[in-house]
């Protein structure tokens, strides 16, 4: 589909997420729009979805460790629509990033041959492990508070950071093309954040974090 004009004109306004007090529509009437695109375009929307959305479920059906990343990186392949590849790519960063914090957080030595995280950071996250921000801050200036909420064990702080990061990021992306396929993947993946801060909860927020915490701790 190369007009997206009418999906983009059809979909509510979403507010930004921590001032929003429920959905502007229910995920039937937002799935309903996307069929309203190439059912190729829909196919990897709903991929990417699984593969780095908000929800708790989203990456649980990869597993964990070296072979869930060779099941994702054998997923990412079937994405091809480049906006959204570049977005996927940006949050499998951020996540080996995450992993990286959490790591060594849990006094872990740099993870060497051992296959643990996945995209352009990995090598030089290992380079330079003992350096707080890996010396990435300046392409991920959110790192060294990250550390800090990890540090602190303060997951429903540590989640906020992370969706104002990626909100931000949705938002410049959608304004790169107001009309085209940019503003419809940031809608979706903000709607994704919305509906996760508005189903939040600190207690299973805070279990979630020590699960996390416990895998780390457990990896061979």
């Amino acid at each position: 589909m190369k007009d997206y004009y009418t999906v983009v004109a059809s979909l509510p306004h979403l507010p930004y997420f921590a001032d929003a007090e429920r959905l502007p529509l229910t995920r039937l009437r937002l799935e309903q729009r996307l069929r309203m695109l190439d059912e190729s375009e829909t196919r990897q929307i709903y991929l990417a979805e699984r593969l780095v959305g908000w929800r708790p479920s989203s990456t649980a059906q990869f597993g964990s460790g070296a072979k869930a990343i060779e099941r994702i990186n054998r997923s990412l392949q079937d994405i091809s629509e480049p906006v959204l590849r570049e977005f996927v790519e940006y949050r499998l960063d951020m996540q080996t990033l995450l992993a990286a914090l959490r790591i060594r957080q849990a006094q872990r030595i740099p993870p060497g041959a051992e296959i643990w995280g996945m995209g352009s950071h990995v090598r030089r996250i290992e380079a330079n492990w003992d350096v707080p921000d890996f010396h990435l801050s300046h392409v991920y200036p959110w790192l060294l508070e990250a550390d800090r909420l990890i540090a602190a064990a303060d997951a429903v702080a540590l989640d906020r950071l992370l969706m104002e990061v990626v909100w931000r990021h949705l938002s410049r992306l959608a304004d790169t093309n107001p009309f085209g396929f940019e503003p419809i993947v940031a809608y979706v993946f903000q709607w994704d954040i919305l509906q996760a801060w508005l189903l939040r909860d600190a207690d299973t927020a805070k279990h979630h974090f020590k699960k996390l915490i416990d895998e780390v701790k457990h990896v061979q």
